[in-house]
């Protein structure tokens, strides 16, 4: 079983964080800030930002 570095794990959360984070503008751009799926990728953001400080991370967002 291979064990994530801590650096390895930040960097994944910033790379889920930024990808969703363009996402969600980019759907809310299209579709707008009420639609279905904004919200839906607005919450799975919240999600990974909370992950992303309960570590530790938040220094760096």
């Amino acid at each position: 079983m291979r064990i994530k570095s801590i650096a390895a794990e930040e960097s994944e959360l910033m790379i889920t964080i930024e990808t969703l984070r363009r996402k969600m503008v980019q759907t809310g751009m299209q579709e707008g800030l009420g639609s279905k799926n904004t919200i839906t990728l607005s919450r799975q953001l919240d999600d990974f930002i909370t992950k992303y400080q309960e570590h530790g991370f938040i220094e760096n967002l």
